[in-house]
């Protein structure tokens, strides 16, 4: 009789799940469970047969992470701790990315892409309400991000709104009175909407008027949002004394325009982003930013996918939202 990965967790005197995530080289898993386990599958003489496994369950054991492009730093950043959730559970992610393009997202939502993974976790940006219609019943999916399609499909998502109302407040209370918000888009996708919702709520519940010549286009890139800030020092118009990029993209190529026209941040012009990447930490000044709790977005969006593909619900809402917190730095204290 052939030697079971249940055998080896016996014998190891561990979980099935912990010998499957010593058979996938998991990472996180403990040196000296690691060689237990290794012992045990060598004492019994256990062989892991990928293939074999698969035509078992009909699985591939590969799940599709897809977001837009990692020109915004965020979907980089979201794609360590996926992989290293779904790794723990047994799974290889594949990254696909879709350019924003709606037609790619659709073919993802309906299963069209994905004939070689067993699910995926799509960020989407062009998506529209009643789009989930058209996903195939039997394609595991989860979406980050926005709630695009109204409790259609599995969802994990970032309180866009709130967060963009906590920096104008954040700002106001800082003694800022003349508020840009720069990457407006009154018609772009959902994330850019709510951001602009919740940043001129807060405008105006702190008492502060909406100035409509501060509601500034740009690129969501850093190029975007130099070009933005030199355009309008250029135009003569009056400064702002403070800047919510629409993400730190933006904030980060504003900040190069002000300090290379020799405009003090924060001491003229608090600048704020959205995202908390990386280098908003290391900047000069570093970058006030909202940041997202991307941990519990990997976390939750990979366990929902995990109890669609296994068909074992683990009492897990299927629409939650993580929280949120504003590291107030430099560039706006």
């Amino acid at each position: 009789m052939a030697v079971s990965m249940h055998d080896v967790a016996r014998v190891a005197g561990v979980s099935q799940r912990t010998v499957s995530n010593v058979v996938n080289n998991y990472a996180y898993v403990r040196p000296e469970t690691r060689q237990r386990v290794l012992d045990a599958m060598a004492m019994l003489g256990y062989v892991p047969n990928a293939a074999a496994r698969s035509l078992r369950s009909a699985r591939t054991g590969l799940i599709a992470f897809v977001v837009p492009d990692f020109r915004a730093r965020i979907f980089a950043d979201l794609a360590d701790p996926v992989v290293r959730e779904a790794e723990a559970l047994g799974y290889t992610v594949l990254i696909e990315l879709t350019g924003s393009g709606r037609e790619r997202e659709l073919q993802v939502l309906t299963g069209g892409r994905n004939q070689l993974t067993d699910g995926a976790i799509m960020m989407a940006l062009s998506l529209k309400p009643g789009d989930g219609r058209s996903r195939r019943a039997d394609f595991p999916i989860v979406l980050m991000g926005d709630e695009v399609l109204e409790g259609e499909v599995p969802h994990v998502g970032i309180p866009n709104r709130d967060a963009s109302t906590a920096v104008a407040r954040h700002l106001a209370e800082t003694g800022r009175r003349r508020l840009m918000l720069l990457g407006y888009d009154p018609d772009g996708g959902l994330t850019a909407r709510t951001r602009v919702r919740g940043f001129l709520d807060g405008v105006t519940e702190a008492g502060l008027p909406v100035d409509e010549t501060l509601l500034i286009r740009a690129d969501w890139t850093r190029e975007g949002g130099r070009r933005a800030i030199e355009q309008h020092i250029d135009s003569g118009r009056p400064m702002p004394d403070a800047i919510f990029a629409m993400n730190d993209s933006i904030a980060l190529g504003a900040l190069r325009a002000l300090q290379a026209r020799g405009i003090r941040v924060p001491k003229d012009v608090a600048v704020v982003g959205f995202d908390d990447v990386e280098e908003a930490r290391y900047s000069t000044p570093s970058l006030t930013s909202v940041s997202p709790d991307v941990e519990s977005m990997a976390a939750h969006a990979v366990a929902m996918l995990h109890e669609q593909i296994t068909g074992k619900p683990g009492g897990r809402a299927s629409h939650i939202v993580v929280d949120f917190h504003l590291k107030v730095r430099e560039s706006s204290q």
